[in-house]
């Protein structure tokens, strides 16, 4: 018992050295909405929602700010009914993105705020019947792209007490330069971070 509680009590004094290199990464997941493209529509259907997982990399080494690298992937593939035919779309955007981040520091719970840009590659594609008119029912799809983007965005890290590890929660405003006119939408995502030693 005395050696078991010795044990605990090492580990947890020498927990605050996870996170003493200042670097930690993780893996995420979490929901797309409100996702307007002009050159997207698809009758009278929304295809505002996507799903999305990621990776990424804190940087918290700079005196103030925190840098965040990441990569992200969205993508949705769902069908529609049009009159007894079936239209399936399937959207994806890959992205890469640098943040950089203010963080509140407390001592379990640490809000921060941020912005950034990140390079999406967007892409779409359809299967139909060949006797379904795109242009009668009101389906537009735009071709496959690349382009910048930014962001701005809120999110709270929560530290597991005598472990390496922070659970985040994290929400972005994201807009997307596409042709013609912006693209935005919002994410909402929730992630495990590694603090490495």
């Amino acid at each position: 018992m005395k050696k078991t509680a010795i044990l605990l009590l090492c580990f947890l004094v020498s927990a605050p050295a996870f996170a003493i290199t200042g670097l930690s990464f993780g893996v995420r997941g979490g929901m797309v909405s409100n996702y307007e493209q002009a050159g997207l529509t698809v009758g009278s259907f929304d295809t505002d929602k996507m799903n999305l997982i990621g990776a990424q990399l804190r940087i918290a080494t700079l005196p103030t700010v925190n840098l965040i690298i990441s990569g992200d992937y969205a993508w949705k593939n769902k069908q529609y009914d049009f009159g007894g035919q079936s239209f399936e779309l399937k959207m994806h955007d890959i992205t890469y993105a640098a943040s950089l981040v203010y963080p509140f520091k407390f001592p379990v719970v640490s809000p921060y705020l941020g912005g950034g840009i990140g390079n999406h590659h967007l892409s779409f594609d359809y299967i139909r019947p060949l006797s379904l008119s795109l242009s009668d029912n009101g389906i537009t799809v735009p071709g496959s792209v690349s382009r910048l983007g930014y962001h701005l965005m809120g999110g709270v890290n929560i530290s597991l007490p005598a472990f390496p590890f922070e659970i985040s929660a994290e929400y972005r405003m994201n807009w997307i330069n596409t042709p013609g006119e912006v693209t935005k939408y919002n994410s909402v995502t929730a992630g495990l971070n590694f603090n490495l030693p």
